[in-house]
């Protein structure tokens, strides 16, 4: 009944559907396959990102860990300039040679554990003579009002007076410092009041070295402090209020490697200027230029050794009068009981006199007390070089 043809059909024809289902099925299947690859390469990628984020963030918080709790070894100090010169650092005397008890007053009551090991040194530039500089010291003079023939006190020292102002002028021809000075007769008749303001009175100091031309970068970018003065008794006392005043004085400080540059008396700066209503009544110009890339380290005393020595009275007195205290006025011995020791904290010293070198000192600051409970403002200097690197005197 049925012939070859349909045969065939019958026979292809229930073979037709389970092929196609099948070929739809491993297409199916090879969809699912790149779908299902495509993800888990993603979550691959993502896994591969957070492990070796964790591996690196790992290796850094190990690095940064073994470095706190393993520091590198610094090399040890350079001192290339050998063993140097203790800085001459005069100290004031106590009152009937007191020996005071010291104490430590710091925040922590304990001596500070900050301090560094190490300090840079540094070359002072020595000054040089040529056949220019008396020449170039009478135009300096010539600028400050001097212009006549200068009165020589030493090969290196000129003298000029000013008799009708009442000024006078020493210089050193060779490093150029130099004091400026009026009589204070001279200045009585000035009225209280008429000073110039803090922040107008150091403009104009600036302005006064800067127009000689002898305004040093570290003295300009450096701290300027200004304060009010009346004429009592024929000499300077400091006031409060410009109502007072009759004169303003500028005291010019330095620092380096972020550490002040102090010296002997720490409320005067080397650099200074006094000024009345119009012009200059007073200068003092004291200045030892450096060589930053002439320097280099040396080794510093622990907070135990400045302490073992400041109990040995060998720190420095350059300050002890009370907290109010005209700090310009001439220093008064007293004899304090106890010294409450509050800051202490690396400097350097900036000798009135030439020095070869800009050493590290520590500055210790405090409060001293009297036996009928006087209470006195106390600043010390220590030098801060180890003592194996420090001459000794002869």
């Amino acid at each position: 009944m049925f012939g070859a043809s349909d045969l065939g059909f019958r026979i292809f024809f229930p073979i037709i559907p389970p092929l196609s289902f099948a070929v739809s099925e491993c297409i199916l299947k090879f969809e699912m396959t790149l779908t299902e690859t495509a993800q888990l390469t993603k979550k691959t990628a993502v896994a591969l990102v957070i492990i070796s984020t964790a591996g690196f963030t790992g290796r850094e918080v190990w690095t940064r860990a073994k470095t706190l709790l393993f520091p590198p070894k610094l090399p040890p100090p350079e001192v290339a300039f050998g063993k140097l010169p203790s800085p001459q650092i005069p100290r004031l005397p106590f009152k009937g040679g007191s020996s005071p008890q010291y104490v430590v007053d710091t925040t922590t009551g304990r001596l500070p554990t900050d301090l560094p090991d190490r300090a840079k040194v540094y070359k002072i530039i020595l000054p040089t003579v040529t056949h220019l500089t008396s020449q170039r010291a009478k135009n300096l003079a010539a600028e400050l009002g001097f212009s006549k023939s200068p009165q020589k006190l030493s090969s290196s020292d000129y003298f000029w007076t000013d008799p009708e102002a009442g000024r006078s002028l020493e210089m050193n021809i060779t490093t150029g410092n130099f004091l400026l000075e009026t009589e204070i007769k001279k200045l009585s008749d000035l009225r209280a009041g008429t000073a110039p303001s803090k922040a107008s009175a150091v403009e104009q100091a600036k302005m006064f070295f800067q127009n000689l031309g002898i305004l040093s970068e570290d003295y300009a970018n450096g701290r300027q402090e200004a304060s009010y003065l009346k004429i009592e008794g024929g000499s300077l006392k400091r006031v409060e209020s410009l109502s007072e005043a009759q004169l303003t004085r500028i005291d010019f400080f330095r620092e380096i490697d972020e550490q002040p540059i102090v010296g002997q008396k720490p409320f005067e700066g080397l650099l200074s200027v006094i000024l009345k209503k119009e012009g200059v009544a007073f200068v003092v110009h004291r200045r030892w230029p450096l060589d930053p890339e002439q320097s280099t380290t040396y080794p510093l005393k622990t907070a135990e050794q400045v302490w073992n020595e400041v109990e040995g009275g060998q720190a420095r007195l350059v300050h002890l009068a009370p907290a109010k205290a005209d700090p310009f006025s001439s220093y008064e011995p007293r004899d304090p009981k106890t010294i409450f020791v509050r800051r202490i904290f690396l400097g350097y010293f900036d000798s009135q006199k030439l020095q070869d070198y800009l050493q590290p000192i520590y500055i210790l600051e405090g409060l001293a007390m009297t036996a009928d409970r006087q209470q006195l403002k106390f600043i010390a200097y220590l030098p801060a070089l180890t003592d194996d690197w420090v001459l000794k005197e002869e």
